[in-house]
């Protein structure tokens, strides 16, 4: 038996990212999910003799989110505190680290999860140290040298980690490789609670990692790795008969592509059909192109599926291409229809605000949604979370606001500024198209054509979106003025370039000294709007930086059009 006292803990969103907040709700709040990670993790400890170890859910006491007086109890006596965090309860995160520190502080706090492998200096403010990717290999071999040395233990050579040395200088080790297939088989059932089992309405099972597709939002292989490990088919198989004895509830496949590989999906449905295997109903997040081999639908059907999640993304053609989605609106439109033939219903997921979406995106999308037929759908933000390519070329152009307030980072509020639509105008579209598809009014149409599933979940549908409006409501007013004061520093920039315009028509400027005239022309302008967006950072914190770059660069734009047209007309006298 190994010493160490081990506290685990996966926080749930919430509203304004304080740990005491108030629940966030998104669609997925129509059902209960457990957690991913940290119930394989708490396995994976069991299995190599650390019996103290216990997982936090508060999401599933008293007041659903709030720790409760148990949960300090053991938080102030835990040697080791470990807490998986996603973008969005990055916050809250941190908070319940602060405290837990203030409470014990002796105790050594673990990050992991998307968020610190992402950002692991921010993380390292607040814990010591980061397990970077999949934790599933690297934490039993860090509890080891926690419990050789507590207070300074020596990770110099152990992978997949990042830490503070006794200086303060932040070290990262090189990353651990992938679990392989046969790692990923030989891996423990997940554990879960009473409290989890009866809390959730659906189970989560995990039959693969990675994904080979290169959607630039997308922060699966920076997580997981560009490719697919599937667990055997004796491993998934007994995985899906160990979850279904266990509370025989639905489940939802957590691959991020289930059908990827057909001969594989194939084995294995078959194989659960000749075994007697009683499937419950199961929901999986496949591709469109699944919906052009009928013969698997069919078999998908047979072996009790209900429900697939597909992302759409989008029916601009140009934001598919710029999504890098290798999909096409036809290809989109025909894959529901035979999903739908085939009797399996849809989840579509949109994500609007790329730099070729318009307003009028917005009703096309809604449009196509109810045309097409689907079940259910989300109308994602586009949202830059930490880590995708995406990221990191709009943060180049500094044209991501909001970064740190990471509860906002949940796709239902607009965190990007697009070209062609505003901020403002992307956050109410959304909540306008969500409302109008999951209407009371929807929903009666679809009683009236015998699709009573329909009409339940778009009335369901209809206050949980009411519900998210309401927690944004304050959000969507800063959008409001945030845009509002944008479009007037436009105006007054094209104001200041004509009058400056005009002054160096009356001076004159020469081809050697026309930039430096220009520049002196435009200081007294960039003072002015320096001084402006400094005021107004302190209401519109932290979207004043984010009006200074655009004040800046369409000056920048200004004096460049400026400068040269007056070159161009000295050169030629």
């Amino acid at each position: 038996m190994k010493d160490l006292r081990i506290t685990l803990v996966e926080l749930p969103a919430t509203v304004d990212g304080r740990l005491d907040g108030r629940m966030a709700k998104d669609v997925y709040s129509l059902h209960r999910y457990p957690g991913r990670g940290v119930p394989l993790l708490e396995a994976i400890c069991r299995r190599v003799g650390y019996e103290d170890i216990v997982t936090l859910e508060p999401q599933y006491n008293r007041v659903p989110g709030r720790m409760d007086v148990d949960d300090w109890k053991r938080l102030s006596g835990t040697d080791v505190l470990g807490i998986s965090i996603i973008t969005r309860t990055a916050n809250q995160s941190y908070e319940l680290a602060r405290r837990v520190r203030a409470l014990n502080p002796c105790v050594k706090i673990l990050f992991g999860g998307p968020h610190p492998t992402a950002l692991p200096e921010e993380s390292l403010q607040f814990g010591d140290v980061v397990v970077n990717h999949e934790g599933d290999s690297t934490l039993p071999l860090l509890l080891e040298r926690l419990e050789d040395d507590l207070e300074n233990p020596n990770l110099t050579d152990l992978l997949g980690v990042d830490y503070r040395d006794r200086d303060g200088e932040m070290i990262r080790n090189p990353d651990r490789p992938y679990l392989t297939s046969a790692e990923l088989s030989a891996l423990p059932f997940p554990v879960y609670s009473d409290h989890a089992t009866r809390g959730i309405t659906h189970n989560v099972v995990n039959t693969s990692r990675g994904c080979p597709y290169e959607c630039e939002f997308c922060s699966v292989i920076q997580n997981f790795g560009r490719g697919f490990r599937f667990l055997s088919d004796d491993a998934a198989v007994e995985l899906i008969r160990h979850t279904i004895h266990g509370n025989g509830k639905r489940i939802f496949f957590g691959d991020d592509i289930f059908a990827a590989d057909r001969a594989r999906t194939v084995r294995l449905l078959e194989r659960l059909l000749s075994e007697g295997v009683k499937m419950p109903r199961w929901f999986a997040q496949v591709r469109v192109e699944t919906a052009q081999d009928r013969e698997l639908l069919r078999l998908m059907k047979r072996a009790n599926c209900s429900m697939v999640f597909v992302g759409l993304e989008s029916v601009n053609e140009e934001t598919l291409k710029l999504f890098k989605k290798h999909s096409t609106l036809e290809k989109n439109r025909k894959a529901i229809a035979a999903f739908n033939d085939a009797g399996i219903r849809v989840h579509g997921m949109f994500v609007l605000g790329s730099d070729a979406d318009t307003p009028e995106t917005l009703s096309e999308t809604l449009e196509f949604a109810r045309e097409s037929r689907l079940t259910t759908t989300q109308f994602f933000a586009l949202t830059a979370l930490p880590g995708p390519p995406l990221t990191r070329r709009l943060a180049e152009e500094k044209r991501i606001f909001a970064w740190g307030d990471w509860q906002l980072f949940d796709a239902q509020h607009a965190v990007v500024c697009s070209t062609l639509i505003s901020p403002s105008e992307l956050q109410a579209g959304i909540f306008r198209i969500s409302r109008q598809f999951y209407s009371v009014s929807e929903a009666l149409r679809q009683l009236v054509r015998g699709r009573w599933f329909d009409f339940a979940v778009r009335l369901q549908g209809s206050f949980l979106t009411r519900r998210i409006e309401h927690d944004s409501a304050s959000y969507s007013i800063l959008l409001e003025r945030f845009d509002k004061v944008r479009a007037d520093l436009a105006a007054q920039i094209d104001n200041l370039a004509e009058k400056a315009s005009v002054r160096l028509r009356k001076i004159g400027v020469g081809i050697e000294d026309g930039q430096a005239r220009a520049k002196a022309c435009f200081h007294e302008a960039f003072q002015e709007f320096e001084s402006t967006c400094d005021r107004l950072s302190l209401e519109l914190v932290p979207y004043g930086h984010a009006l200074r770059e655009m004040a800046s660069k369409k000056l920048d734009e200004h004096l460049k059009a400026l400068t040269t047209g007056h070159l161009g007309r000295a050169s030629t006298q």
